[in-house]
């Protein structure tokens, strides 16, 4: 719009990468510091987004969106400095518009880095999230059906060497569950001889050792096997280990739930922003003395070119006569 581009205002604003960043987004987008960062101001996913905030298709008067980016595109500047600071500038007739924009696209930067960079800390999360929750429903479903069994049998109680072998081999189970969610998310970004892998594969076949030994019962001289318990009480049994069992489990999935969010907000890069933009005292453009002195140059130009035909026209006439 010529009206834009005859009453610009031009605001800048400056962001800074965190420390580590590099290296996060220099394996996800190919490139390294902030270039990458530079890359994504550029990119459509943010452009778009700008368009969309502050209804620009409409403002600069486009009938498709490629035609609205290029009308962006030449009113933003996103560089790269030698030290490695972005500077973003944005050109809008509206200062306060122009500053609005400007720190849009830093939130918007900030928006796609957080959803494209996948960390550890965040597929730890997302999985234990999914199991906490699968945990969750499992343990309510046996807490009821607990529930209804002692209401259908009446008063139930277990023999203290009977309660003892069923709080000890849900125990196990349980914890053996939460270390098998474990090595399943280590293993969506770890290889085979990561140290910490053979650590919980080790851990993984020392319960399941002592599961083994629980069943046969060679755990503790004072358990007695639990293929021995009455026949009376068998089911009451298999509900309150099944219950252990998912009990343990969600304790478990709910510290390492916590330690992944932890990890995700140390490991999710985001930007510092150094230099908010603020609405703009000064025009950028037309550059009102430049203007001035060119208006006067060029009248004075064409004055004298008006003289000079003026009397070669003349001279002309005269000689004519």
């Amino acid at each position: 719009m010529q009206g834009a581009q005859d009453n610009s205002m031009k605001v800048s604003m400056m962001a800074a990468l965190p420390d580590g960043l590099g290296s996060a987004s220099g394996g996800l987008f190919g490139k390294s510091s902030t270039d990458a960062w530079v890359g994504i101001l550029e990119s459509n996913s943010v452009r778009d987004g700008i368009i969309k905030r502050f209804g620009l298709r409409e403002a600069y008067g486009k009938d498709t969106i490629e035609d609205t980016r290029k009308e962006l595109g030449g009113n933003i500047s996103v560089v790269n400095t030698k030290e490695d600071v972005v500077v973003i500038t944005v050109e809008d007739e509206d200062p306060k518009k122009a500053a609005a924009m400007a720190n849009a696209f830093v939130e918007e930067l900030d928006r796609i880095n957080r959803d494209a960079v996948m960390t550890s800390g965040k597929s730890t999360r997302l999985f234990v999230e999914k199991r906490l929750v699968e945990t969750k429903g499992e343990l309510t479903r046996i807490e009821d059906g607990i529930r209804a069994f002692q209401m259908a049998n009446k008063a139930l109680k277990l023999d203290d060497q009977s309660a003892a072998i069923i709080e000890s081999f849900g125990d196990l189970r349980g914890r053996l569950a939460a270390k098998e969610v474990e090595l399943q998310v280590l293993r969506s970004y770890a290889t085979d001889s990561n140290p910490q892998m053979q650590t919980i594969k080790a851990e993984i076949g020392g319960l399941r050792r002592q599961l083994t030994d629980a069943q046969e019962g060679t755990l503790s001289d004072t358990f007695i096997p639990t293929n021995r318990i009455p026949d009376l009480s068998l089911q009451y049994a298999r509900l309150l280990r099944d219950a252990k069992v998912q009990e343990t489990l969600f304790e478990l999935l709910t510290q390492q739930y916590e330690l992944a969010r932890i990890q995700e907000a140390k490991d999710s890069p985001t930007i510092q922003v150094l230099d908010l933009a603020t609405v703009p005292e000064k025009k950028s453009g037309p550059k009102r003395g430049l203007i001035v002195v060119l208006a006067a140059f060029s009248a004075l130009v064409l004055t004298s070119i008006w003289a000079f035909i003026a009397e070669y026209l003349a001279g002309m006439k005269n000689s004519a006569i």
